[in-house]
């Protein structure tokens, strides 16, 4: 095997730390081959992050979101004024706020589909819905929610959703229950 001679400095606190290893491993070249080759191990268990988890990251740093319990929050909703929260949600840009910040670009800039797929994402990291499903119809992205916040909630999102598209001059046309809404999100105008 073939080696090679290095030659560094090191702090008092690493030296110490060295000759403890080297006393337990034989040799201070034992000790840093085996230091070298744990951090090679480590770098690949720890997992790239996904984009929600980067997302996460970008949203604590905005310190735009706060943390409610789900059942407080159903029963804020239950009893807000849904069209005081739509207009504040339309005014704000929340929605295409958050997408921005996804992709760090203006909405403008973002395809139809990274719109969508911002949503998605959005949507999931909130916990607010149990379950978003999406479907390309060639003419049309489907959006398929569940949901137990109820009828008020149900409402709202649809909302915020379509008001979105619509500012930005998409079509969609929506249906909502208690615990579901389909959304069609028109490719061409």
């Amino acid at each position: 095997m073939k080696t090679h001679r290095i030659s560094t400095t090191i702090s008092d606190k690493h030296w110490e730390l060295l000759k403890k290893h080297a006393e337990k491993h034989e040799t201070q070249q034992k000790a840093l081959e085996l230091a070298l080759e744990n951090l090679d191990n480590i770098s690949r268990q720890i997992p790239e992050l996904t984009l929600e988890e980067k997302y996460w990251m970008r949203l604590r740093r905005a310190k735009s979101l706060v943390i409610i319990e789900k059942n407080a929050f159903k029963l804020l909703i239950e009893t807000a004024d849904i069209q005081l929260l739509s207009e504040l949600f339309t005014r704000d840009k929340t929605i295409e706020y958050t997408i921005e910040l996804y992709f760090q670009k203006s909405l403008e800039e973002c395809s139809l589909k990274e719109i969508v797929n911002g949503l998605i994402v959005n949507l999931n990291i909130t916990n607010w819905l149990d379950t978003i499903d999406d479907k390309d119809c060639g003419s049309h992205y489907k959006l398929i929610i569940t949901h137990d916040l109820g009828f008020t909630f149900a409402k709202l999102l649809t909302i915020l959703i379509g008001n979105m598209f619509k500012n930005n001059g998409i079509k969609v046309e929506s249906i909502y229950s208690t615990k579901t809404i389909f959304t069609k999100i028109f490719k061409n105008q």
